[in-house]
């Protein structure tokens, strides 16, 4: 979140932010049949994401922000018939954001680590997966614009870096088991934000 001049001076030191855009998957994910190998990649899909965080300026161009989100895409596993999938994915996110005030438009970009709680859902198949917390890396950058003394609207773009972990789960198609193997988070969220100050 970036902040008016009144706020870079001071007298508004922290924020609160509403975010909503897209998750856009830059990684295939497969299932790998642990006897022989086999891999079906999926067509991942571009799916919902939003985001509500706090932040806090110790600095008027350092700020630390913390975050609670959702995100989810959609794919396809090309067995015989293809089997619709789709995965829900919440992140806690910290991250130190650095801006640079510039009146009422402020650009910034961010660094920060996530820890990631994911189900996968396999279309025709009974079983929903859960998997292990996964912890992750981001970075973004973005911009935002200040409409009054204590608000903004902002654009952001942000990239992640997550493996998931299923650990000994398995996945039951076309009467042979796959392990949950090779599946990333990695890709992108592009989000719409209003921020508060207070």
């Amino acid at each position: 979140g970036l902040v008016p001049p009144a706020f870079a001076a001071g007298l508004f030191d922290s924020y609160v932010q509403f975010k909503g855009g897209v998750y856009s998957p830059s990684a295939t994910f497969n299932l790998s049949n642990v006897n022989v190998e086999t891999t079906f990649d999926g067509e991942t899909q571009t799916g919902f994401s939003g985001e509500i965080a706090v932040g806090h300026y110790f600095l008027p161009t350092l700020a630390l922000e913390l975050g609670v989100g959702y995100f989810k895409g959609k794919g396809s596993i090309a067995t015989t018939p293809v089997r619709p999938v789709d995965f829900n994915v919440v992140p806690i996110i910290l991250s130190a954001r650095a801006l640079i005030p510039a009146g009422p438009v402020n650009p910034y970009g961010e660094l920060g680590v996530g820890a990631y709680f994911t189900s996968f859902n396999v279309t025709d198949n009974l079983n929903s997966f859960s998997g292990n917390t996964t912890f992750g890396l981001h970075a973004g950058a973005g911009v935002n614009v200040n409409i009054s003394p204590r608000a903004y609207l902002g654009l952001s773009e942000r990239y992640v870096w997550a493996n998931l972990n299923f650990g000994n789960q398995k996945i039951r198609l076309n009467d042979t088991e796959f392990a949950m193997n090779g599946f990333k988070l990695n890709g992108f969220t592009t989000s719409l934000a209003l921020g508060l100050t207070f």
